[in-house]
């Protein structure tokens, strides 16, 4: 759905969740900024048993000349199209109202057959969404002080603090706004009530050790997402404690706050085995968060604790992985088998071209962001699915040819760099070159038949994360380097050599 679909409307009425939270209103008033801007007449409301409360709410309404006013009757009909924003339409957490026309705006996962629908649950927040489509509109967000400022607070409550972004496009939103810095404090100072610092304290007081795996649980009666942010950053002080989740329940399920400060648990990577199933999850590397839905885990499990399934899925995650060192594996060679790279155009890009030599920068892709120094002494590759990875020039001489064909894979999301410390940034589909894998271009593999984490001779401070069914290889020229290839990005890359001898180094 694009907005300018919804231009033929005249009046526009956008509906917050009940008790709404920052983001349901920031992502409001982007689609009323939206509409206001294109001459319609819009307006911004919630409703629920609850008018708004909370200090940093009435702050953000106030300062930023949010319009939003309170319908606690749910009788009448809503004349013109009604858009329910960061909710959907006849769920639980937002008051159904009868209405002539209807539209969805929501990053929730969720089933409906409207064709007036944008849902986007890879999103952090609906600040996000909403930001991408009144961009996509025409509307210039930049010029909006008080919007940026809006959808800046919106994403940071909604992924603790910016501690569960995994999506480029949060980040990108959140790296190019501009914001007013002292209302982002003033919001973020105002944000605890004395109710919330009591939850705050029984929840520290009433955790769960799972000593095996220096693990620690937390349950918070329900409160704001943002209080399990804090728990989980104060439980992960305490000494027995390498991995903290603290968990509340909310609307349609429970939200989860996970913190990690040991090399062998990324926190993302954890949260996303955690809700594998039942809910969705991301983050950073020691800060994350997530989200299980009751239903799809009453769906699995009909009769266990949220507490309990949490112990047993956690015991299940350490029980089920086991580390390797690239350096140190001394594995059997006599199970790999060595795989010739199949003549696929792949792509290069050389910052060189466009950088200066110790420039530091920070690369963007749907995996994650990666910290860089440009040092003339490698290119970046671009894999069959947009993965970013850098290769020695050395190495790319002999397992690549470059090409004069342009660049013309479609990528679910366009890699950027952006450079630190000031964070220009730059979209690198038009600096894409094509290269084609060179005919003598060999790996050894091995497909892997248990979990594993391998710490990279390149990079042992973060773990590749290899599941049963992918594989474990090394370039045949180095048979130290290894590292983990997906299943599907496997099949595609590679074919059986014809020659098996492997080349024991």
């Amino acid at each position: 759905m694009r907005l300018k679909e919804l231009l033929e409307f005249n009046k526009i009425s956008i509906q917050c969740h009940d008790n709404p939270d920052p983001d349901t209103l920031a992502a409001a008033f982007g689609l009323y900024r939206y509409f206001s801007h294109y001459g319609k007449d819009a307006s911004i409301f919630y409703s629920g048993p609850y008018r708004i409360k909370k200090s940093n709410m009435l702050l953000m309404i106030n300062e930023l000349k949010i319009p939003v006013s309170y319908r606690p009757d749910s009788s009448g009909k809503i004349d013109g199209l009604l858009i329910t924003v960061d909710c959907q339409y006849g769920q639980g957490n937002v008051t159904k109202l009868e209405a002539d026309s209807l539209a969805i705006v929501d990053h929730h996962n969720g089933i409906t057959d409207l064709a007036l629908s944008e849902i986007h649950p890879e999103l952090g927040s609906c600040s996000t969404l909403v930001w991408k489509l009144i961009q996509d509109g025409g509307y210039d967000v930049l010029s909006d002080r008080d919007l940026c400022t809006a959808l800046y607070y919106g994403l940071k409550t909604d992924t603790g603090n910016f501690s569960e972004i995994s999506h480029p496009l949060d980040k990108d939103m959140r790296d190019t706004l501009i914001f007013n810095e002292s209302q982002i404090r003033l919001f973020t100072n105002s944000n605890i009530s004395l109710e919330e610092m009591r939850i705050m304290g029984e929840a520290l007081a009433g955790y769960t050790c799972i000593s095996n795996y220096s693990c620690g649980l937390l349950n918070a009666d329900d409160c704001d997402p943002n209080i399990l942010g804090i728990i989980s950053d104060m439980a992960l002080q305490v000494a027995e404690f390498n991995v903290v989740i603290a968990y509340g329940h909310v609307s349609g399920g429970y939200k989860l706050s996970v913190r990690s400060c040991t090399r062998e648990v990324m926190a993302d990577e954890f949260v996303r085995a955690v809700t594998h199933g039942v809910g969705s999850g991301g983050g950073q590397d020691y800060k994350a968060g997530g989200f299980i839905s009751e239903d799809r885990l009453r769906g699995k499990y009909p009769s266990i604790p949220i507490r309990d399934y949490l112990d047993k899925i956690i015991r299940t995650y350490f029980k089920s992985y086991s580390i390797i060192i690239a350096s140190e594996y001394k594995p059997d060679r006599s199970l790999f088998s060595r795989y010739k790279k199949n003549q696929l155009a792949l792509g290069y890009i050389d910052p060189m071209e466009f950088l200066e030599k110790n420039t530091r920068i920070k690369v963007r892709t749907l995996e994650g962001d990666t910290e860089l120094v440009i040092d003339g002494s490698f290119y970046l590759m671009v894999g069959i699915l947009g993965e970013v990875y850098t290769i020695a020039i050395s190495k790319f001489d002999t397992s690549y040819r470059k090409s004069d064909a342009p660049y013309d894979r479609k990528l679910e999301y366009t890699p950027r760099i952006y450079i630190e410390p000031d964070g220009r940034a730059y979209d690198l589909y038009d600096r894409i070159k094509t290269c084609i894998p060179a005919e003598s271009s060999y790996i050894m593999a091995m497909e892997l038949d248990k979990n594993v984490k391998v710490f990279t001779k390149w990079y042992e401070e973060k773990y590749m994360k290899g599941e049963k069914g992918d594989y474990i290889a090394c370039r045949e020229d180095d048979p130290q380097d290894f590292y983990i290839i997906r299943r599907d990005i496997f099949d595609i890359t590679y074919s059986p050599a014809v020659n098996q001898q492997i080349n024991t180094g």
